[in-house]
């Protein structure tokens, strides 16, 4: 049973909580999830999608302690049970019966590591403070400068400058790839593992395209030669 996972949909980042889990199960799965993003999601506003679950003054107040201490923007939540709609309205954070209509790629089942054809396609760079959350592949037709983030469950593929912090193969998956024409991150993840920029990649005179993948348990990066 998973009590909770975060995707990264239409309405944004979306919390999906079990509705049936006993609650301190659930947070402390939401306690562990936050603690592996690192503070990816900080000052991101997120969905948060109760299903039916039949929520308590004591709970909603123990959970809303809980993010709003990871620094997290509560955006809206989505509830079914009219009590639970309720008490999330009454506190102050807009409610909603549902989300908002998925595409029919959004439909589509999540692909096996590294294949498939869910891909969010960004027609635009990334500016400082900007973050894309998503379930599968990531392509941005621009730079990612600093201070912008990307976190993906598939490869990244950057048209471009990645300056800033980019998580693929959210949370495990280490088949994902990092591909950039000009590969110079702030901070560099590949399911659990973690890499950090070296200061003297900035003064790079002739950027190259680049791709990062994992390799006897460390993320290596190597020039790109067209095969991922």
């Amino acid at each position: 049973m998973e009590l909770f996972t975060i995707k990264g949909l239409k309405a944004g980042p979306t919390f999906l909580f079990h509705d049936q889990a006993p609650f301190q199960d659930l947070v402390q799965a939401v306690e562990d999830e936050l603690a592996r993003a690192k503070g990816f999601f900080r000052d991101s506003p997120v969905v948060l999608h109760f299903g039916n679950r039949l929520l308590s003054k004591e709970e909603w107040w123990q959970l809303k302690e809980l993010l709003l201490g990871e620094g997290l923007l509560l955006r809206y939540a989505v509830a079914t049970s009219q009590a639970s709609r309720d008490l999330l309205y009454k506190d102050g954070l807009p409610v909603r019966d549902s989300l908002p209509a998925l595409t029919a790629e959004q439909k589509a089942p999540p692909p096996s590591p590294g294949k498939g054809t869910n891909t969010l396609y960004l027609r635009r760079g990334l500016r400082g403070g900007q973050k894309e959350v998503f379930e599968g592949d990531v392509v941005v037709m621009g730079d990612v400068n600093q201070g912008a983030e990307i976190l993906a469950g598939g490869d990244v593929v950057v048209v471009g400058t990645l300056r800033g912090v980019v998580h693929a193969g959210y949370p495990d998956n280490r088949e994902a790839v990092v591909v950039a024409l000009n590969l110079i991150p702030l901070q560099l993840r590949i399911g659990p593992l973690i890499a950090r920029g070296d200061d003297n990649q900035n003064h790079r005179r002739v950027p190259r395209p680049e791709i990062a993948r994992v390799k006897d348990e460390h993320i290596m990066i190597e020039p790109y030669q067209g095969k991922p």
